[in-house]
């Protein structure tokens, strides 16, 4: 039996790549990979369970955030890389590929589908540059691209594969419930780099501190980010399980130095400051507890703040909104 290996996010595009290798007696091997970023982590378990696949799950190494600092195709007008981020993660396809000994990858990529990454040129690239040439199917759109090496060595039959284009859904819908998927999954939230709100992040991380490491990129997922000045940032939990969420980042091993602040005689936001930690930056990351918190009244709070290797407390007072302002 032929084998295949798909790159899989769970989403309709990736589980008709599968069922249409399935159709023509291939076994697939499911990879889906996660980057440091919220978006990527919905769950591809249970779509892969459907399909009959072995799923393997890949967390991104290091090398990813190099993918991030300087992608070699650019960005689109986010911070997304999307060329690059491809090619990132066929080269960990190829390697599953020689792994398992399949003989093709395959991808639910539609011609046309995506700006960034899915002209005809740019699929040639991705395939060049991730040493698949000739190995990469697209088979949603295989009949509009050059015949792989599987297809003209008759493996594949190429009149069994389809010409989808552009960004149209209804008809990969159908498609879908033809080969019998119960439940079409929704149209994926899309890449946290190109979220307005999300990428000026990336781009402030960059910009100041260039030698981020994973937990600096994977801290960018929580919490309001604050600049205050290029060694001094504030991240600011909205809710409860942000809050949570910044003790959990603060008390990791690979923590880049900073403080985190916890208040204790009233109801309001923890604040990791990362960077400098002196005084004036705690009285500054107070006022800003006083600026988010619904329940932090009065004109003086005791806040618990916490480094390494100290823990104390102290007073904190509001801000004027003019001093918080610039950061908002």
């Amino acid at each position: 039996m032929p084998r295949a290996v798909a790159l899989f996010s769970g989403g309709l595009d990736s589980m008709l790549a599968i069922l249409v290798l399935q159709e023509q007696g291939f076994q697939v091997d499911a990879l889906n990979i996660r980057t440091t970023f919220d978006c990527c982590r919905a769950p591809a378990a249970q779509a892969a369970a459907e399909l009959g696949v072995r799923l393997t799950v890949l967390s991104v190494a290091d090398d990813y955030i190099d993918v991030l600092r300087a992608p070699a195709h650019g960005c689109g007008k986010g911070a997304n890389p999307c060329l690059d981020c491809r090619i990132y993660m066929c080269k960990k396809a190829k390697r599953l590929m020689g792994e398992v000994g399949a003989c093709v990858v395959a991808s639910g990529e539609v011609l046309g589908q995506r700006p960034m990454s899915q002209k005809r040129r740019d699929l040639w690239i991705v395939a060049e540059q991730s040493g698949l040439s000739g190995r990469l199917l697209r088979p949603l759109s295989a009949r509009l691209l050059p015949p792989t090496i599987p297809e003209r060595q008759g493996l594949i039959d190429r009149e069994k594969l389809h010409r989808f284009h552009g960004r149209g859904r209804s008809e990969l819908v159908a498609l879908a419930r033809r080969l019998g998927i119960r439940e079409i999954p929704q149209p994926s939230v899309g890449c946290a780099l190109t979220e307005a709100t999300f990428a000026p992040r990336v781009r402030d991380l960059l910009r100041f501190k260039p030698d981020a490491g994973p937990w600096d990129f994977e801290l960018l997922n929580v919490g309001r980010h604050l600049r205050r000045d290029p060694q001094t940032k504030f991240v600011v939990g909205r809710i409860e399980p942000e809050n949570a969420r910044l003790q959990s980042f603060f008390a990791r091993p690979d923590a880049s130095p900073s403080a985190i602040m916890h208040p204790e005689s009233s109801v309001g936001p923890d604040v990791l400051i990362v960077g400098r930690v002196d005084d004036e930056t705690i009285a500054f990351a107070g006022g800003l507890m006083f600026r988010y918190a619904r329940k932090l009244d009065g004109s003086e709070a005791e806040v618990s703040v916490a480094q390494r290797d100290r823990k104390w407390r102290v007073a904190i007072r509001p801000h004027g909104e003019a001093q918080v302002a610039p950061l908002l």
